[in-house]
């Protein structure tokens, strides 16, 4: 009797043991947000457009606009995570951030190791080098040092490209690849139109796009396994791409129309 009664016990205590793991899962990273009336977003300030320190010292920029958009509707507190386009992936894994805001293309190797939502903007790869310099396609990247930031779709492509003698040059961010283009440490560099279109305003005359190789798209990042939290971005998104006001916030920052965003 004594035995069947302890059998029936250990029974029961396995089945709260299961159900309140079951409960744990079902909470989501939305709910605990909303219980601790804060939400940490992930931003990289060192990108601009996308991220900067304005003239008052306060963030600024698109992807932080994109982020107070998100916190004003949560109806919580905003903390800004400073992040690099190193250290995305990681701030989310070990819980640093609750999402990131941080111009994020979304890749399908990402993918694999965290959520993308539905984007929320669009660029064009680019290589950009001195007027003059003859580059026509990837292939004419030969025998060229090329500069690209650390941890972006710009080191992965044309790391892959597989260009026999170019010399792949890795600098931190967009910032130090720009410097080592102007500085004449490199030949080229991979980045983006928006910001060649930046370094063309600087120093007229002296630098055009030489050839588009890939067109981007970027996202919110968060943690897999989430999806309250993915549907509630989406969700949000997809309200403000309607009524105009990420359309708003695109041109404010990148002095041209928001492109026609896919979903899926």
């Amino acid at each position: 009797m004594k035995m069947r009664l302890r059998n029936i016990i250990v029974g029961l205590l396995g089945l709260v043991a299961i159900t309140a793991t079951a409960v744990a899962a079902e909470a989501s990273t939305l709910d605990d947000i909303i219980a601790r009336k804060k939400v940490m977003i992930g931003v990289d300030l060192s990108v601009p457009p996308f991220g900067i320190t304005n003239d008052q010292m306060q963030p600024d920029g698109l992807d932080v606009d994109v982020a107070k958009l998100l916190a004003k509707d949560l109806g919580v507190q905003l903390e800004l995570v400073p992040v690099t386009g190193q250290s995305r992936i990681p701030a989310l894994q070990t819980g640093k951030v609750d999402f990131v805001v941080a111009s994020f293309g979304i890749y399908t190797e990402r993918a694999l190791s965290i959520a993308f939502s539905n984007p929320y903007g669009g660029h064009k790869s680019v290589i950009v080098a001195p007027k003059g310099t003859e580059i026509h396609s990837l292939q004419d990247l030969a025998g060229k040092r090329v500069g690209v930031p650390r941890g972006t779709a710009h080191e992965k492509m044309l790391s892959e490209a597989n260009i026999k003698g170019m010399q792949l040059v890795r600098f931190d961010d967009d910032s130090t690849t720009l410097n080592a283009l102007v500085s004449g440490q490199v030949d080229a560099i991979g980045t983006v139109n928006y910001i060649a279109a930046q370094l063309q305003e600087r120093y007229p005359d002296q630098y055009e796009q030489k050839t588009t190789y890939l067109q981007s798209f970027y996202g919110v990042g968060m943690r897999r396994n989430d999806p309250d939290l993915l549907h509630w971005v989406n969700t949000v998104l997809f309200v403000h791409e309607q009524s105009g006001e990420l359309g708003k916030i695109y041109e404010k920052w990148m002095k041209t129309p928001m492109p026609e965003l896919p979903s899926f």
